[in-house]
């Protein structure tokens, strides 16, 4: 067994009743036999702050909507960080306008340079028709990246170029992404704003979220909807759209008056 922490939405109403709220929105993902959904979660949660809670928005540390941690297992209390909280209203958490911003122009930067290559040389081919060639020529996944393919791939002007560049634009405090891993070609095929908008939130904590509308949303994981039993069954469309991305979206849009809520479970 481990455990995960995952932030649940909740109408700001709640607020004078915010225990009863979370166990009502995680009930249908209990463990079992107790939860609505096919795939049981929990088995135990406490509201928790810590170094895996949220950030307070500056300047509000004080405010008495934040929530704070509820005790220990064995009932000690939660130690409270500086500048961290369980919760509280959407318009009191800080989203990390910085880090976005830092993360939204270094992105750009790279989709910038990657045209600028690009345009000195061929249109190169995607990595993918080297791959397929090399399996026609009965090759195998293992054996590719030493083959005479990969090779060709890598030598294309474009590519062997923007390899020669990559490592300047590389940001170890950025993130992995920057590295490129030689699919560099797959930058421009977004437009630049939608290129931003993909790594904008690059920086952030991927966090896993309970939606106000009752969606269980994991990284690489299908999302539940609590209202039904399996996802064959459910006609509903998801709230989120995949990736960190989304879940920041989503977040960034609810009502400032919005319940976050951080929760550890017990999975």
């Amino acid at each position: 067994m481990a455990g995960m922490s995952i932030v649940v939405c909740l109408p700001g109403s709640a607020a004078g009743s915010v225990d009863e709220a979370v166990a009502e929105a995680m009930a249908p993902f209990a463990r079992d036999g107790v939860g609505a959904v096919e795939r049981e979660v929990w088995d135990s949660f406490r509201i928790s702050g810590g170094s895996a809670g949220l950030p307070v928005l500056a300047g509000h540390q004080d405010d008495p909507r934040l929530i704070m941690g509820r005790p220990w297992w064995d009932g000690t209390p939660e130690p409270v960080l500086p500048g961290m909280c369980a919760g509280g209203p959407r318009g009191l958490i800080d989203f990390s306008d910085a880090l976005r911003a830092r993360g939204a122009e270094h992105a750009g930067r790279v989709w910038d340079q990657w045209r600028e290559v690009a345009s000195r040389h061929p249109a190169a081919d995607d990595e993918s028709v080297f791959f397929h060639r090399h399996l026609a020529a009965g090759g195998t996944h293992a054996s590719y990246e030493t083959s005479q393919e990969a090779a060709a791939y890598r030598a294309q002007p474009a590519v062997r170029a923007w390899a020669e560049i990559a490592p300047a634009l590389a940001r170890p405090d950025i993130a992995a992404h920057f590295s490129f891993d030689g699919q560099a070609i797959h930058i421009g095929r977004r437009g630049r704003e939608e290129y931003v908008a993909k790594w904008e939130f690059s920086l952030l904590p991927e966090r896993n979220v309970l939606t106000a509308g009752g969606w269980w949303y994991e990284p690489g994981e299908a999302p539940l909807h609590g209202a039904c039993r399996t996802p064959a069954d459910c006609v509903h469309a998801p709230d989120v759209d995949e990736g960190r991305p989304g879940v920041q979206s989503y977040l960034l849009a609810l009502p400032a008056d919005t319940l976050l809520v951080n929760v550890r479970c017990h999975v």
